[in-house]
């Protein structure tokens, strides 16, 4: 007989689920508002519903790839205990099982962090001020590095970074880098 399928895919939590559940329908409505004529003329309405349902759709595809992947572990265990002493099917059912229980568990953790709050100032340029501070020659070379490293990684966001001041050290190095950030 065919050892039970030990792979456990760890259900997501109710309130994880109702949350999914209402982004769906929120997002099926959106939809449906946005091909109103009424939606489409003000254009104020139309960019906030826009909005809106651009940040639910990544989460409502990540949702229904979550079912989707549901429905394929459960058909991955219903193989298992049809392969009837079928060595071969049954490794394959349980490897393809253990991937699935894997996805699916990416998913809800994607899913979690999709659905946390997002902070209003998120979306705000910033002005970034590197000092030097007391350390001497030392200091200022380390702002020097401090500032190449919020530019490679602005760049890497696609963020345009602007040099709005800088002092330079007499060693090398910088005193104080004003930078202006400006995101996507």
């Amino acid at each position: 007989a065919a050892a039970a399928l030990r792979v456990v895919a760890m259900a997501a939590p109710s309130f994880l689920l109702a949350k999914l559940e209402s982004s769906t329908q929120t997002h099926k409505e959106l939809t449906f508002r946005l091909a109103d004529p009424d939606v489409n003329s003000d254009v104020k309405e139309f960019q906030r519903i826009s909005k809106a349902l651009g940040e639910l759709t990544p989460v409502v595809d990540m949702y229904a790839r979550y079912l989707e992947a549901q429905g394929e572990l459960a058909e991955a265990k219903e193989m298992v205990r049809d392969a009837a002493g079928d060595l071969e099917m049954e490794a394959m059912a349980r490897e393809e099982a253990a991937v699935l229980v894997g996805e699916m568990d990416k998913l809800e953790e994607r899913m979690t962090m999709e659905l946390l709050p997002k902070d209003p100032l998120d979306e705000k340029n910033i002005m970034l001020e590197i000092r030097a501070g007391t350390g001497g020659d030392e200091a200022g070379i380390w702002a020097g590095d401090l500032y190449r490293m919020y530019t490679r990684y602005a760049l890497t966001e696609g963020w345009k970074a602007t040099v709005l001041s800088c002092t330079t050290a007499d060693a090398g190095g910088d005193k104080e880098i004003v930078v202006g950030l400006v995101g996507s």
